[in-house]
Formats: structure tokens, C-alpha cells, sequence
């Protein structure tokens, strides 16, 4: 059975929105920020809580280290930047998409992700614990030794993605489409494979989950 085209999260809603700059200096917690432009500023090692972005952009921004707790971004843009080291606890993520960033290392426990796009970006040893998605999509993007452990993310794409070693135990992964990623030693039970959609080829990738070996059969002369 061909398994359904998944559908695209929609694009942050910017088209007709007009910017004004933010300066770092204006940041404080517990506010809203809106219809905002950021560009390289070096906001690293910052502590926010209760933060709010609506309508804003994010361009070769220095995010590494900051601790944002439950951050919220709505109609979201991130261009380039840096958030290695991050973390972003209980943050609430809607029609938000990243775009060429690294993220190594970054946190996103207990995240609720809706209509979020990562393309291009660098996030091995990223941490998305408890993390509960939809409409979640993951293009040409590196999650090498990422834990996605006991997140929800039904239905989630993962695109030409680097998944070596990748932790997915305890996962919901119910239709989660991972064609075209590289699945070398990737951390998957019989329960979270149950659903997936892969290619052909990956099953060697898979098959010691099922305690089977693939070993080709020599040829024997009649």
C-alpha cells in the first residue's frame, strides 16, 4: 500500500508583516515581542523565561548556551545562527521554521512542536526528550546521535537526514516517514519501528531489531 503524501507544516505567516529591528538591550522576560527583525546580534549565554516571539525573524543570530525557559514563537523565521548549547524547556513552537542553523547539542525538553521545519541544519547530539509534535519535518538535516527518547511525533518527515545512532526509544512514531536518511546504528524498539515508513533499502539498516542476520548465500559450483 503506498503510504499517504504527508503534508508540508505551513510557512510562518511573514509575507506581508514589516519589521522593525530589535536591539538586545530591549530583551527582558515575560514579554511579547512582534512583527520584529533580528540580525546578528550576540545574545549568547542569556537567561529569558516566559519570552514571547510573534511575526519575527531570527538572521546569524548568536543563540549558543542561552537558557530561554518556556519560550513561545509564533510565525517564526530562523535564517542561519548559531544554537549550540541551547536550551529551550517546555517551549511552545507554532509555524515556525529553521533554515541552514547549527544546533549541536541543543535542549528542547517537553517542547510542543505544531507546523515546524528544519532544513539544513547541523543538530547531532541535539536533545528533543518528551518532545510532542505535529506536522514536524526534518529536510537534509544532521541528527546524528540526537535522543528523541518517549517523544510524540506522529506522522513526523525526516528527510535526507543523518540518523546514525539516533535514539528514538520510547518514541510514538506512528507513520513517521524516514526515507532517503541514513539509519546506520540508529536506537529503535519493535514498538517504534511498528508504523514507519522506510525504502527497501534501509531494511538492512533495520534488520537486527528483528534478531535476524542478512548474509548473502555464496555461490556453489553444480
Amino acid at each position: 500500500m503506498t503510504p499517504p503524501t504527508p503534508r508540508l507544516p505551513a510557512p510562518p505567516r511573514l509575507s506581508r508583516v514589516v519589521l522593525s529591528p530589535l536591539e538586545h538591550a530591549e530583551l527582558e522576560s515575560e514579554a511579547i515581542y512582534r512583527r520584529r527583525l533580528v540580525i546578528g546580534s550576540a545574545l549568547a549565554q542569556t537567561s529569558l523565561h516566559a519570552v514571547a516571539f510573534e511575526s519575527c525573524v531570527f538572521r546569524d543570530v548568536d543563540l549558543t548556551g542561552v537558557c530561554w525557559e518556556r519560550l513561545r514563537l509564533v510565525d517564526v523565521r530562523f535564517e542561519g545562527g548559531d544554537l549550540s548549547g541551547a536550551r529551550f524547556p517546555e517551549a511552545g513552537l507554532e509555524r515556525v521554521s529553521f533554515s541552514g542553523c547549527r544546533m549541536l547539542g541543543t535542549h528542547w525538553p517537553g517542547a510542543r512542536l505544531r507546523q515546524v521545519e528544519f532544513q539544513r541544519v547541523q543538530a547531532p547530539l541535539s536533545l528533543w526528550y518528551r518532545v510532542d509534535g505535529r506536522q514536524v519535518h526534518w529536510q537534509q538535516s544532521d541528527l546524528a546521535e540526537a535522543s528523541f527518547l518517549e517523544a510524540k511525533l506522529p506522522g513526523a518527515v525526516f528527510r535526507g537526514c543523518k540518523l546514525e545512532r539516533t535514539d528514538f526509544l520510547g518514541a510514538a512514531l506512528a507513520g513517521a516517514d524516514v526515507r532517503a536518511s541514513e539509519l546506520t546504528g540508529v536506537r529503535l524498539g519493535l514498538r517504534e519501528v511498528a508504523g514507519l515508513v522506510i525504502e527497501p533499502v534501509q531494511l538492512l539498516a533495520l534488520a537486527h531489531l528483528l534478531g535476524v542476520q542478512v548474509q548473502a548465500l555464496a555461490e556453489t559450483t553444480p
